[in-house]
């Protein structure tokens, strides 16, 4: 059996991936693991098998023990089981470094706000909520003599 081909060429083509049990279904890398999943369901009776390291690499039987010598995501494994034994693996580069000059950790230029102080410095009407009839009625009374006062009324 020869190796199947999974890339897909033509225009607008680049991103696509063929689906290895349908020749027919095109599908972008993001989908593929959903795609696969749903596919095989249309397929029982197919006799491809998931590699160990990437479920998204489907091979025949046949092809399986070559892929699984030769796969790409195998690294990760043999790093994870021997990691004194390999190099160390390079940091990705970030693709792109914003300078700026903002500090998140100063404390703003400002005061932080206070809806307390600000209700009682301007004129709202306010409403006291849990405290009993009395307290309200002196809180009512305070409030109309600190608007009579400034002429707010």
């Amino acid at each position: 059996m020869s190796e199947k081909n999974y890339s897909v060429s033509g225009p607008n083509f680049e991103e696509y991936i063929v689906c290895p049990y349908d020749r027919v279904h095109r599908i972008l890398p993001v989908r593929l693991t959903y795609h696969l999943t749903r596919c095989a369901k249309n397929f029982p009776s197919s006799k491809m098998v998931h590699c160990p390291f990437n479920t998204t690499h489907l091979h025949s039987v046949a092809n399986m023990q070559r892929h699984v010598i030769e796969c790409p995501n195998r690294s990760s494994l043999e790093r994870y089981k021997l990691p004194d034994m390999l190099p160390p693996v390079e940091p990705r580069s970030s693709e792109f470094i914003v300078e700026t000059t903002e500090d998140w950790d100063a404390e703003p230029p400002t005061p932080t706000y206070n809806p307390q102080r600000y209700c009682e410095k301007e004129f709202i009407i306010r409403n006291p909520q849990g405290a009993p009839p009395a307290a309200r009625r002196e809180f009512r009374e305070r409030e109309r003599r600190r608007f009579l006062e400034n002429n707010q009324f």
